[in-house]
């Protein structure tokens, strides 16, 4: 289970507030022995990788994205944080965060795209994760993680070259299984399988059991401070392992120890990397270093060239089916390689870490029946130089089965909220082979994918209002599919009196209570409060509600205080700790707050206003209030 007890509430923080307004992986490896790769150190080549949750609409965030894309200063990775994740509540791209990863892309960057997984609703530190319909079950998150990759394809298509999947689990399954990495498995082979060359970050940001070992490209396997830093130590299996595989993430260090952190980050293996001066608190990742600090992290990261390996020999084909193909080749024994990398045609679809004797594997999935393929590998060292490829391997994967799957039975639905439906159907009868899976189709377009075992799925993020059609297809390992159920229109009611109604507050001379019911699944919850009823001070909302100026804001179950007056949200916010949690209650979207009124100090004036927000993206309350202590 979890045992990582640190502070992550700023991971709910994105660049959008800035607007105010199981199937296998691509490739698993079978380890013979241990890896040569025993002395990670200063002759890794990183890339640098950058949380860029800073809003490139604004003045700061404008300034650090131009940054991004100036090709002196362009990253290898930089992580896209919208809102949480894509707009979930508009169908269309936000152009000022397109423009930006374009240019970053132009600029020789890779962008990745970041979805949350709230652990999958297993996390055991705090109350579980809920999805935005407010369900915690592991297949209500996998249908909504699945929802927003593929969003995040659809609304930005070419541009994206990834996914960055956050609020990863670090225990591989309760009870001694590998059920929660068997979960993230399934989610990079759903992200490869449907957007071909797909780069998957999982980020448990902690180190991780060997169950996580091929569960995804890269594992973030740290996220602290400095400080933290110094005493953290990955497990040997990390270290004896490809450093492609792992990213650190540094905050809160000077410019005087960033080289340290860089050496170290070497020292443990690390082939991504990202060290800021930026604080926990608020958002360590709400800013760019300084150029002179940016310019020399990205110089300390770097080696020289070296040779390149020797190429590998022809992998050979010893299983193949319908739908797989299971390649193996000799390791090159001890030497200066790190690891693997499989392409099929010219796209990578994986890596694997170099062993010292024996034979690597990896299982090539999610390919199409009866069709040709071809396989190449290359060999890569830890300076980043990759062999020549492989001679390749020509293979042609087996026919189908004869027989489809039956039809999904029973097969009916109706909505369960403004944005949402909930629908359910009955096992199929397996034909030539056991059902692998439901496709869940809306408008002829499939929406989701869910295992055999699961035969419901809720889906939300839908406008209010709107008709759909919905059916579902079984689908069998070797890739046989049903034919469609019948399907069901279904239309989502709008909400009553709008998003966000039942708004109301006190104030007393000790005591603050804010109130407000959200009618649609809003990520975040906000109630910006000018103490001091003076516009001119803290965040100004902007043309909204051009007479407040939020000197405090909450957001969720946080306080934040204003640090500096205007509408550039970067930087805008500090935590205030407060024991309880502001948030009394939330049952059935009723929103309770309260503070104690001593946290507004000096700029309790005795009268406040109030706007009350919903996002991402941002819906306002139809009406700000004014509230006079009693």
């Amino acid at each position: 289970m979890r045992t990582d007890t640190r502070a992550r509430s700023w991971r709910a923080r994105t660049a959008a507030a800035g607007t105010a307004a199981a199937a296998l992986l691509g490739g698993s490896l079978i380890a013979t022995a241990p890896a040569a790769h025993a002395d990670p150190g200063s002759g890794i080549d990183q890339q640098v990788g950058v949380p860029a949750y800073f809003h490139p609409g604004v003045p700061s965030g404008g300034a650090a994205w131009a940054t991004l894309a100036s090709g002196t200063g362009t990253p290898g990775l930089t992580i896209v944080n919208i809102a949480n994740g894509p707009n979930f509540e508009e169908d269309a791209p936000n152009n000022t965060f397109k423009t930006a990863i374009r240019n970053v892309r132009q600029a020789g960057g890779k962008v990745i795209a970041y979805v949350d997984t709230g652990y999958f609703g297993t996390n055991t530190i705090g109350a579980p994760k809920t999805t935005r319909l407010g369900d915690t079950s592991i297949p209500a998150w996998r249908v909504q993680i699945q929802h927003d990759v593929d969003k995040w394809y659809r609304l930005y298509g070419p541009d994206i070259d990834g996914i960055f999947f956050d609020q990863g689990q670090n225990s591989c399954g309760p009870n001694g299984t590998n059920a929660y990495a068997d979960e993230y498995r399934a989610l990079t082979a759903y992200t490869k399988r449907n957007h071909p060359g797909a780069l998957v970050v999982d980020n448990p940001g902690i180190d991780i059991p060997q169950c996580y070992e091929d569960v995804a490209d890269i594992q973030a396997t740290f996220e602290g401070s400095y400080a933290d830093y110094q005493a953290f130590n990955p497990p040997q299996w990390e270290l004896d392992s490809d450093p492609a595989k792992f990213w650190h993430l540094i905050y809160e260090t000077t410019a005087a120890q960033m080289p340290s952190a860089i050496a170290q980050s070497k020292a443990k293996n690390a082939g991504t990397v990202y060290v800021t001066p930026d604080q926990l608190n608020p958002n360590p990742w709400d800013s760019l270093p300084d150029s002179t600090y940016w310019s020399s992290e990205l110089a300390a990261a770097k080696v020289s060239p070296t040779a390149a390996p020797t190429t590998p020999a022809q992998p050979t084909a010893t299983t193949t089916s319908a739908t797989s193909v299971q390649l193996s080749w000799p390791n090159s024994g001890p030497s200066t390689v790190a690891g693997y990398d499989v392409y099929r045609g010219g796209v990578k679809i994986g890596s694997v870490p170099h062993r010292t004797t024996g034979t690597a594997q990896f299982s090539a999935t999610d390919l199409t029946p009866s069709t040709a393929y071809s396989f190449t590998v290359r060999a890569r060292n830890d300076a980043g130089v990759s062999s020549a490829a492989s001679p390749a391997r020509n293979v042609t994967t087996s026919a189908p089965g004869a027989n489809p799957p039956g039809v999904p039975g029973s097969f009916t639905g109706a909505t369960s909220g403004p944005t949402s439906v909930q629908l359910s159907w009955t096992a199929s009868t397996p034909g030539s082979a056991a059902v692998e899976a439901y496709d869940i189709y809306q408008d002829n377009a499939r929406l989701a994918s869910v295992p055999a075992t699961q035969t419901s799925a809720r889906l939300g993020d839908m406008t209010p209002g709107s008709t759909h059609s919905f059916d579902v297809v079984a689908r069998d390992a070797t890739g046989r599919v049903s034919a469609h159920t019948a399907s069901v229109s279904l239309t989502p009611p709008p909400p009553v009196g709008g998003p966000i109604v039942d708004v109301s507050a006190t104030l007393t001379a000790t005591q603050a209570e804010y109130r407000a019911t959200y009618q649609l699944p809003f990520g975040t919850h906000r109630v910006f409060i000018d103490a001091d009823n003076n516009p001119g001070t803290g965040y100004v909302t902007g043309p909204v509600y051009p007479g407040v100026g939020a000197d405090f804001m909450l957001e969720n179950g946080f306080l934040y205080k204003a640090t500096k007056n205007g509408p550039d949200w970067t930087g805008m916010w500090q935590s205030v700790s407060l024991t309880p949690s502001p948030l009394v209650s939330s049952t059935n979207d009723q929103y309770l707050w309260r503070i104690p009124t001593s946290v507004f100090g000096t700029q309790n004036g005795g009268t406040q206003k109030l706007a009350i927000q919903g996002g991402e993206p941002s819906t306002w309350a139809p009406s700000y209030l004014t509230i006079v202590q009693q």
